[in-house]
């Protein structure tokens, strides 16, 4: 959630607003003389005066604060003096009791205005220490929460304090960029470690740089915490990946050796059929070999970031035969509804072809006997939809996501549905092709994958 910016007063600022202290000021020249012409019509005591001028200091000084409050004080006993004490017209004082009541007058009204203006900075100071402990609190936990807390801290940090852009920078590299960075603002650097934090936007005080070098201390251990995150997926994907190859990898690997030592055995004839069978299985062998060795070629360059993508106008028609193909004898068996006349839509070529064969893969891998998956494709507005349709058990729709996990499979007794490599790198290399891919229940059962690419410009 956005939290409010708010601005920490520097040392020896004003306790009170600009505003109020207009108000005071205004409160002083219009008050007093107000004052004064109305106990002129009146005839009460001096002491009774200077009672009622002390009610306008302490007025003025609940509105304004201190320098509005010492101005009616004087002013106040100025007037007193003047209309108000003998002899009248004069700043003299005959009476010495006079003379003490003016002076306690100015004394109270001083000590009043300096209470009232000690109250609103002590107040103002609570305030900001309690938005300061709040954003701190907020930093502190910021590393716990969500998947990129650098970001999110950065975020906070720009919006705070009100500023232009953040920049992360370590080891002279930048991390990161928040904001709109502006060579002409302001800047200022802040450093933590191995971690400098660049400031765009305006001048911080001094109390809001402690705070600021706090969110650098916080952003070193959220950037330590998300290479670690990092390093653990690695060692996870690692792990996984080994567990495939001695699994399935190893299934293939074997059928295609025992098809190929038999034939080569020199003390078992076989018939043309029968040669004609082991080839088949060892060709079979070597083709799923093959797609999962491309599959985890590729899902290792889209981790990776190297995955070249030549974004090129291509025809529907023209990739979907292509896909089914190289499915071999169960591609034959696809339904396919693609109209002739769907406008070119903007994909790679091959990272298209890549996507279709493992989603009509993984569907004929679900779809029972007699009910073999069909391949749609339509306009949606400014995009191409292909929908891959199978009519298999279907997936839960709160696992919907699970299925684009990489490895998901591993721990099956099934040698047939390969690592589960299929829909993550569909979703990858959909994505790297700036579409989308998403799942949606089939009507009667089943599952539909919505293959989502921009149309090519006219």
């Amino acid at each position: 959630m956005a939290q409010a910016a708010f601005v920490i007063a520097p040392p020896g600022a004003p306790a009170l607003s600009r505003g109020r202290r207009v108000a005071g000021f205004a409160s002083v020249l219009l008050g007093l003389p107000a004052l004064t012409a109305a106990l002129g019509s009146r005839e009460l005591s001096l002491t009774a005066d200077i009672l009622l001028f002390l009610a306008l200091v302490v007025g003025v000084a609940l509105i304004g604060g201190l320098g509005p409050a010492l101005l009616a004080a004087v002013g106040g006993s100025l007037l007193l003096n003047w209309f108000f004490t003998p002899p009248y017209g004069r700043f003299l004082i005959a009476e010495p009791d006079n003379l003490l009541a003016l002076v306690i007058f100015v004394v109270v009204a001083i000590a009043v205005s300096w209470v009232v203006d000690t109250a609103a900075r002590r107040t103002r100071q609570a305030a900001e220490a309690g938005a300061a402990a709040q954003t701190l609190a907020t930093v502190a936990g910021g590393v716990l929460r969500g998947d990129r807390p650098v970001l999110a801290l950065m975020d906070q940090l720009r919006e705070t304090f009100a500023l232009e852009a953040v920049t992360l920078s370590q080891h002279g590299d930048v991390v990161a960029t928040v904001g709109t960075p502006s060579p002409s603002a302001e800047s200022a650097s802040f450093s933590s470690h191995d971690v400098v934090l660049l400031l765009q936007g305006r001048e911080l005080a001094a109390s809001e740089r402690r705070i600021v070098e706090a969110f650098a201390a916080q952003m070193t251990v959220a950037l330590r915490q998300e290479r670690l995150a990092v390093a653990a997926e690695a060692d996870r994907m690692r792990t996984a990946l080994l567990a495939a190859v001695s699994h399935d990898l190893r299934t293939p690997l074997a059928s295609a050796k025992a098809s190929i030592a038999s034939l080569r055995s020199p003390d078992v004839h076989f018939d043309e059929t029968d040669r004609a069978e082991l080839l088949l299985t060892a060709a079979e062998s070597l083709d799923r070999l093959d797609r999962l060795v491309i599959n985890l070629l590729d899902m290792s360059r889209l981790q990776a970031g190297a995955l070249g993508v030549t974004l090129l106008p291509i025809g529907a028609e023209e990739v979907v035969p292509g896909a089914l193909d190289e499915l071999g004898p169960p591609g034959r068996a696809v339904t396919t509804r693609i109209p002739d006349d769907l406008p070119a839509l903007l994909a790679d070529p091959g990272l298209l072809e890549r996507v279709l064969v493992n989603l009509v893969g993984n569907a004929l891998r679900y779809s029972p006997p007699g009910h073999p998956p069909t391949v749609t494709a339509t306009v949606a507005g400014a995009m191409l939809e292909f929908r891959v349709i199978d009519h298999g058990p279907g997936i839960p729709a709160a696992r919907w996501d699970d299925v684009f996990l990489p490895f998901q499979r591993l721990g099956d007794r099934d040698n047939h549905t390969g690592v589960g490599l299929g829909l993550a790198l569909a979703r990858g290399l959909t994505e790297s092709m700036g579409g989308r891919l998403t799942p949606s229940e089939t009507p009667g059962g089943g599952l539909t994958m919505i293959l989502t690419l921009p149309l090519a410009p006219r």
